[in-house]
């Protein structure tokens, strides 16, 4: 046996130190693979554009939620009933002034056609800019896309073009099973429209049939129209895809009488979700519940 470090021995240290800097060169892109990174989902704003902004000035200086979402949350989903829409992404603008979360609308059964035209014109265009690439429509004429963003897909559903309210369009539900096909490399799949369908008879359903399909990738399928928070599992109560109605975001009519933010923070291949909300037009929003959207 060699003592002065000749030798094979000196040849396998050699090795694992090469092993050792490797790892170490590489252990950045790791870490920043599982970094902890958050949305916000809200509905129906309207033109409750006081209690709207309490909403925004929440998302964007946190007093509560802080321990379980991100710093700054990466984009806003707004599932419908954003009319005016010019006003209220001018809100979202002067509120997020310098870098801010990029807007993203699924299309309601308010918005008029003055509405589609700013969504067409400025705020899907600005949303692409920092998507950095053109977000993948079902169409021109509608409002249906998706996209991915750090290892999750976005789906967000027309219903008043593309898809019909209760999604049997033929042609919109292959572009659906595309999307969810073709998302091989995304750890969760999220999926948002407006108004809330759930049939009795879910097996003879063209639309759900997709979904259900699709359960073990999909996170949860986020909606709102009702202005009243709640949460499910469907088909199954027990191992169904999480089902969440959003509430409202400004809107206090036919409500529960709250403003709800609902966050979905994503690490890793983890995803977790946390509901704020706070009396109707009031500021100091609480923690109402937190709860792991991750195979059951």
């Amino acid at each position: 046996m060699s003592r002065n470090g000749s030798g094979p021995y000196r040849s396998m240290g050699w090795t694992f130190g090469l092993i050792f800097v490797l790892g170490v060169l590489f252990l950045p892109e790791s870490a920043s693979a599982s970094e902890k990174w958050s949305f916000a989902v809200i509905a129906d704003i309207h033109d409750a554009h006081a209690s709207y902004r309490n909403v925004l000035d929440e998302m964007k200086t946190p007093r509560a939620a802080r321990e379980v979402r991100a710093e700054c949350i990466d984009f806003l989903l707004v599932l419908g009933d954003l009319s005016p829409v010019s006003v209220n992404y001018a809100l979202f603008q002067k509120t997020f002034e310098g870098p801010r979360p990029f807007f993203l609308p699924a299309r309601g059964n308010h918005e008029n056609k003055g509405d589609l035209q700013v969504i067409g014109e400025r705020v899907l265009p600005a949303a692409e800019a920092v998507v950095g690439s053109m977000l993948n429509r079902f169409s021109p004429a509608g409002f249906s896309y998706w996209f991915d963003w750090k290892g999750a897909r976005i789906i967000l559903l027309d219903q008043y073009a593309d898809f019909k309210k209760s999604g049997t369009s033929p042609h919109a539900l292959r572009w659906l099973e595309q999307a969810l096909d073709s998302a091989h490399s995304a750890d969760h799949i999220f999926v948002g429209f407006h108004e809330p369908f759930f049939p009795w008879e879910t097996e003879e359903d063209p639309f759900w049939r997709v979904l259900i399909r699709h359960r073990a990738d999909i996170r949860a399928v986020l909606f709102g129209h009702t202005h009243v928070y709640f949460r499910t599992r469907y088909p199954d109560p027990f191992g169904g895809i999480h089902v969440i109605n959003v509430g409202n975001g400004g809107r206090n009519a036919h409500s529960d009488k709250r403003q709800t933010i609902l966050y979905v923070n994503v690490e890793g291949k983890s995803a977790h979700a946390a509901t704020v909300q706070a009396p109707d037009g009031r500021k100091d929003f609480r923690l109402a519940e937190s709860f792991s959207l991750n195979k059951p």
